[in-house]
């Protein structure tokens, strides 16, 4: 946490004859304060000595390669390595992570300068490398998690950014962060200290199997979803890809091409091909959002209602972590999907049509702005099938070709509704659907002995939904329990939350 005490200056220092270096600035006179002593230097708890990564140059990028170029970018608010903005390159990097080393954003601006990522690949054929901006460590094996948590903490990015010389847009705080000391527990915070570093590093665990069976199960529903219908498919000739003719032209009143490139036609006839037929999203029942008049940042009583916009909504259809803005009007009051209508991450056509599942049990009322589309009045296993179709990858490139724009990408509601979604049989939307949402009651008469093995067999059960909330509610207890152990206050073992 961040300390703004200001030392009090003297008449004297003003009157001195090197007063011309004194800084008046109050940003250069704040602490952070660590009431814990018992701390190492992170430098000091390293098995092998740190990397530094490498620029490349524009002209070494490469949209084809498979030779992943990993920037600061890929180091997010999630615990493993953001995969979703990937730059490709030529393989003319020579600074490789491996497996388990921490990646630290050295250099950035706003909130990602200091954030730090697990990197989770053994990395043998060297496809991955690191830019300038990323600082890889390797953590002694047996502190590992520890440390990764601390680092994720809010006091570590303070001292990254409080010994960070200012910039213009991007800052670079070099190796700083190895003089970083990392608090370790005290008697203070429990007569057993060793046990809380290892409910520390259990939590984390914890997350990043979470972050894993997101991934895993986001994969499933692609095979899933690919699986059966290539395999019912009706009788047919196959697909023969046509240039656009006059005729097809004038009847999509569109000339460019991402309506007409082979690879739409083949999703297209894919989904239309299927033999249990397809349907459409209805007309009304696909709603726009509105900004309403008042909007607060924080809880409030008189306006209670969550403020809902697409940066809320991640990349595979769940929610990022967002400070929670409240507002006086309310559109979503049901089970709903939400559909992202435009881009908002620089213009790639694949963020459109991202939907994310507002579940009205989970959140309440809320209001939604106009980036955003939401289709509700629908069975709730309808809206989760829907869900899970519209983030598919089949369906993230058939977007992608749907959507107009040059900078900022974007699809209509008259749009959506030209979407085919493929009859799924009952009994398949709902295996489809149980690996995004299922409820299962959280484990009792959890000890530090059997948490993590009961956890990680409860991820494999529960949805992509129910993990990603069970996230944001480990991350703040997390937060709690490190806050407490680095200003050496008591902390109670208590796994059943």
């Amino acid at each position: 946490m961040k300390d703004y005490k200001m030392p009090v200056l003297s008449i004297s220092k003003f009157s001195n004859k090197d007063f011309n270096f004194l800084s008046l600035s109050a940003r250069d006179y704040r602490k952070l304060r660590t009431n814990n002593q018992n701390t190492i230097k992170l430098c000091d708890l390293l098995e092998t000595k740190h990397k530094v990564g490498k620029e490349i140059g524009s002209e070494s990028y490469m949209p084809k390669s498979n030779h992943r170029f990993l920037k600061t970018v890929n180091i997010s608010k999630n615990f493993l390595l953001a995969e979703s903005t990937f730059e490709y390159c030529k393989p003319i990097n020579k600074v490789f992570p491996r497996k388990n080393e921490i990646l630290i954003a050295k250099d950035g601006g706003g909130d990602g300068l200091g954030e730090v990522c697990l990197y989770p690949y053994e990395n043998k054929e060297n496809l991955d490398s690191i830019s300038a901006g990323v600082l890889a460590i390797n953590v002694i094996e047996n502190n590992r998690y520890y440390v990764f948590g601390i680092l994720k903490s809010q006091h570590f990015k303070d001292y990254i950014d409080l010994n960070t010389a200012q910039g213009s847009t991007i800052r670079h705080s070099k190796v700083e962060s190895l003089n970083y000391e990392i608090p370790f527990p005290t008697k203070n915070n429990h007569a057993e200290p060793q046990k809380i570093e290892q409910l520390v590093s259990l939590i984390v665990q914890n997350i990043i199997n979470k972050e894993e069976q997101i991934k895993a199960k986001n994969q499933k529903i692609d095979e899933l979803i690919e699986r059966e219908l290539q395999k019912n498919q009706k009788p047919s000739n196959g697909f023969t890809y046509f240039y656009p003719t006059i005729s097809e032209i004038k009847q999509e009143t569109r000339l460019d091409t991402g309506i007409y490139e082979r690879e739409f036609k083949e999703i297209d006839f894919l989904i239309k091909n299927y033999e249990g037929g397809n349907f459409f999203i209805q007309t009304n029942k696909i709603k726009s959002g509105n900004t309403p008049e008042v909007r607060i940042l924080g809880n409030n009583q008189r306006f209670k209602y969550l403020w809902m916009t697409p940066t809320n909504i991640s990349d595979y259809g769940g929610y990022n972590e967002f400070e929670r803005i409240q507002c006086d009007n309310y559109n979503l009051n049901k089970d709903s999907i939400l559909l992202i209508n435009r881009t908002s991450k620089g213009g790639k056509g694949e963020y459109v049509g991202i939907t994310s599942f507002y579940d009205a049990s989970c959140f309440g009322k809320g209001q939604h702005n106009q980036g955003i589309y939401r289709v509700s009045d629908y069975p709730k296993n309808t809206l989760l099938f829907l869900t899970c179709f519209m983030n598919c990858q089949i369906i993230r490139k058939y977007c992608t070709g749907l959507s107009i724009g040059s900078k900022m990408k974007e699809i209509k509601s008259d749009q959506f509704l030209k979407i085919p979604f493929p009859n799924f049989p009952e009994p398949k939307q709902q295996e489809i659907a149980k690996e995004y949402y299922n409820k299962i009651d959280k484990n009792q008469n959890l000890t530090l002995e059997n948490y993590l093995q009961k956890e990680i067999a409860r991820n494999q059960q529960i949805g992509i939904f129910q993990i990603n909330m069970e996230i944001f509610e480990l991350r703040e207890k997390l937060g709690e329990i490190i806050d407490k152990i680095i200003n050496d206050l008591p902390i109670e073992i208590n796994l059943n939350w």
